[in-house]
């Protein structure tokens, strides 16, 4: 009896050793794909996937040039750039752009290139690449009211729209605006505009003026906002994360070489592209 139970003891201790064995194996396994450097991560899984909301002509927005309804842009050609310069396919997810960095702190998406532009907010949730483009805020209007605005404390009294979650909410937010209607998409700020529902819509300069031109009927004000407070830059974003410091760097250099080599013919094209769409 002493010999049968001594002999269970020990196959359950073997037992044991062979489970805890196993346990810290896949619980080793599990640690070294959490912690792996996130550009080996993309390399290995051959693609890239870039959060966009196609909504902001010429840097994202929907054509159907080509036949089909498809992402183009700016920052489409740019997304294409940096995947090549890490040897993988770009695949472009669309995601409200107030949903963007919630996506890529989730690790649904790898980066982010949206028009997003860096702030001390987002500095916060996001690592961004250095800006590959910077322009500034302007003030659209109704034809006809370009000299209606005569100051920023008249502009702070205004009914004004901005894009939901965009740099420009924050800075007429910042600027003690009393009356801020923010919608998702540009085209329905502007709508909103030529409607007659608000006064005066900031937007960026660039986007701005190809949505006036889509729109018929706004201009831009005769109303300088005030200088530095009024810049946008835009720059492509990244999960804050010690194993992103590889990735950042080669995104990085890719942002670079296609800021110096490719961004003025993709913008001169997009913007072409983007008024035929709307013809």
């Amino acid at each position: 009896m002493k010999m049968k139970k001594l002999i269970s003891l020990g196959m359950a201790m073997v037992l044991s050793l062979g489970l805890v064995a196993c346990s810290g194996g896949e619980d080793k396994e599990a640690s070294t794909s959490s912690t792996s450097d996130k550009l080996e991560q993309v390399k290995e899984s051959g693609k890239l996937v870039v959060g966009i909301y196609p909504d902001y002509p010429p840097f994202e927005f929907h054509s159907t040039a080509s036949g089909s309804d498809q992402i183009a842009g700016v920052d489409k050609d740019l997304g294409e750039a940096i995947a090549k310069e890490l040897g993988v396919e770009a695949e472009f997810k669309e995601i409200t752009f107030d949903g963007l960095i919630g996506a890529l702190k989730a690790d649904k998406i790898d980066i982010i290139l949206s028009g997003m532009s860096p702030t001390p907010e987002r500095d916060k949730s996001v690592d961004f690449t250095d800006l590959y483009y910077t322009g500034k805020n302007i003030v659209a209007v109704k034809e006809g009211e370009e000299d209606k605005i005569k100051s920023v404390d008249e502009l702070k009294n205004l009914k004004i729209a901005v894009q939901k979650g965009s740099i420009q909410e924050a800075y007429v937010t910042k600027l003690g605006c009393t009356s801020i209607k923010s919608l998702e998409a540009i085209p329905d700020v502007m709508t909103e505009l030529k409607n007659g529902n608000v006064d005066a819509v900031v937007v960026n300069d660039t986007v701005g003026i190809l949505n006036m031109q889509e729109m018929g009927g706004l201009v831009q004000a005769n109303l300088e906002l005030p200088a530095g407070d009024s810049e946008e830059g835009m720059a492509a974003a990244v999960k804050q994360d010690d194993n992103n410091k590889a990735f950042l760097e080669a995104v990085n250099k890719a942002v670079s070489n296609f800021k110096t080599n490719e961004f003025e013919k993709s913008l001169k094209e997009n913007t072409d592209l983007a008024t035929q769409e709307n013809k």
